[in-house]
């Protein structure tokens, strides 16, 4: 499969979106403009809903000078889940036998990051913990546990490239951290003052459109968050949003929870704001992510 992906926004119907669907433990990645049945699944990856592996929330893909493109990938449910690294391969189906690395994680984990150059991994558990994972070699097979942090309904975590800081949200805080150190060294520190916000905080992501800024999405609202100043600025109301994004064509994209009242944490459609939406019928999907290893 192809590494790259284009986010310039010259050709905005050819963009790739993957899905984590909770209904069937898989991971599915689609063409923007394809039907998204079963036949159009350019990728995917399967746990089997085996316990600790059913339930997918997050999927993050990033760049590795020893592997090429990763899947950062995070499941599970309260008291057994699982933080795990897989291979992009050419491999059109992977499953669990095709992992890199993987960690049980008690803490109900909803997401995941990596830290450049450092090889520090970061896990947002939202039984509030952040657990930071550290390798002794390039090798992700030697990521081991380092740090645990508490940090209240712990639900998204994002590398910011440029300010060279970990972003992290839970309960109704944005806060930012350091990474000091690297590989087993590495440790946060938190740095400057946090951030309120209305409600729980559920995800991060870069606005590909404007790259001074990042999107935090919280029980009902989305805002816009300058990373400098830290201004906070509402771009949109809605119902219980468990993931949002904007391509840098301006074009934004996200999921929500139809129905908070039941066990299901999703619905089946992936929302457009140039309209298109698409919908699965019967799949629980959680979050919707761009194909990209960009951090801006």
């Amino acid at each position: 499969m192809s590494t790259s992906q284009d986010t310039s926004g010259t050709a905005a119907a050819a963009y790739r979106v993957a899905i984590t669907e909770q209904r069937t433990g898989r991971i599915l990645l689609f063409d923007r403009d394809a039907q998204w049945t079963d036949a159009h699944v350019r990728w995917s990856f399967s746990t089997g809903n085996a316990p600790g592996w059913d339930h997918p929330f997050e999927i993050r893909f990033r760049d590795t000078r020893r592997y090429g493109m990763i899947a950062l990938m995070t499941f599970g449910r309260p008291g057994e889940g699982r933080a795990a690294i897989v291979n992009v391969t050419s491999k059109a189906h992977l499953t669990r036998a095709d992992l890199l690395w993987s960690a049980r994680i008690t803490s109900y984990p909803h997401c995941i990051e990596r830290v450049p150059d450092a090889g520090t991994v970061v896990v947002a558990g939202s039984r509030d913990r952040l657990h930071v994972f550290g390798p002794s070699s390039s090798d992700p097979a030697t990521l081991k546990e380092v740090q645990t942090l508490e940090f209240t309904k712990a639900h998204a975590v994002l590398w910011d490239d440029q300010n060279k800081l970990l972003w992290v949200t839970g309960g109704t805080v944005v806060r930012s951290y350091r990474v000091t150190g690297s590989m087993r060294d590495s440790r946060l520190v938190k740095h400057g003052p946090d951030i309120k916000i209305a409600g729980n905080g559920h995800d991060l992501q870069p606005d590909y459109s404007r790259p001074g800024t990042l999107l935090v999405a919280d029980s009902r609202h989305v805002y816009s968050l300058h990373k400098t100043t830290r201004a906070l600025t509402t771009v949109a109301s809605l119902p219980h949003p468990k993931s949002y994004v904007r391509h840098a064509n301006g074009q934004a994209m996200w999921t929500t929870d139809p129905n908070a009242e039941d066990s299901v944490w999703g619905g089946p459609t992936v929302h457009f704001s140039a309209g298109g939406d698409r919908t699965r019928p019967g799949a629980q999907i959680y979050k919707a992510r761009l194909y990209t290893t960009q951090f801006h």
